[in-house]
């Protein structure tokens, strides 16, 4: 177990009365103190997300340009409370992303899903109206968390049914994730559940060592939005993309399915060649 130093940022639709602008709409509502600037691109990449449309939460890991760890959490608000979110009570959601240093992340391991499991634990992350209040003009969310260190090993459960084939192939995607992004390429990871593109992230982050982990950036759920290729290692989704510089890759059950082929995307002399 590790303790690291976490700030936040929750962005929602609110009423004026809990806006820190004053104003409604989608917005920040809150931030620690001690984040600047950086809350400008975090906001950016929050911003998106199916609200009442998706049933499932969104996970996203990414980087901000002054190399701080960005962990977030969203969540649908189905016809939410009307004095907080919307008088109209149209379907909403809500996101808290934990802010992490660069050192502090690798006394995880450069682990995003050991982070996810222990702030869940502690019912850190804002999930709900009351929650966010509770956080707006009662008690701030904590500034440390202590977090397990998880090993391979520790992964039975995620392992399970896989053959030792696609457990490859998970691992040497991992692995290539610099060169995907030199490229401007992301994978785009299709299937219906949600749920089970956040377990397979976590099953690849699980496989691969320490080091390699930092450029595996992920946005668990793109679906109704147009996110940037290349602006994340991975992306989620239950549809296909035309763009040419998604990589398109098929969750069924416990397989991958690479339209045309994987031996091209999955052998490192080639994407080093295309780098």
């Amino acid at each position: 177990m590790t303790v690291i130093q976490i700030r936040h940022v929750i962005f929602t639709r609110v009423e004026r009365a809990y806006s820190l602008n004053n104003s409604t709409g989608y917005q920040i509502v809150y931030q620690s103190l001690t984040l600047g600037k950086e809350t400008v691109q975090i906001e950016k990449q929050l911003q998106c997300f199916g609200g009442g449309r998706q049933k499932n939460s969104r996970y996203q890991f990414f980087w901000t340009e002054k190399d701080q760890v960005v962990l977030a959490k969203s969540v649908p608000l189905i016809q939410p409370d009307p004095d907080v979110i919307d008088r109209a009570q149209r379907d909403a959601f809500l996101a808290h992303a934990l802010v992490v240093s660069k050192e502090e992340f690798a006394t995880v391991y450069n682990d995003p899903f050991a982070v996810f499991e222990a702030a869940e634990n502690e019912n850190l992350f804002a999930e709900d109206e009351e929650q966010l209040v509770s956080y707006l003009r009662g008690q701030e969310p904590v500034a440390r968390l202590d977090v397990p260190l998880r090993r391979p090993d520790d992964g039975g459960g995620l392992l399970a049914d896989w053959q030792p084939g696609d457990l490859l192939k998970l691992y040497q995607l991992g692995i290539q994730a610099p060169a995907l992004s030199r490229q401007q390429r992301s994978l785009l990871l299709l299937a219906e559940d949600q749920d089970e593109i956040a377990s397979l992230l976590n099953l690849m982050l699980l496989l691969i060592p320490p080091e390699f982990r930092p450029p595996c950036t992920f946005d668990t759920c793109v679906d109704g939005c147009s996110p940037s290729v290349g602006a994340f290692w991975a992306v989620g989704s239950s549809t296909s993309r035309s763009h040419p510089g998604f990589l398109p890759i098929r969750l069924v059950e416990q397989r991958l399915e690479v339209k045309g082929g994987d031996d091209g995307l999955l052998d490192p002399k080639a994407l080093a060649y295309l780098a």
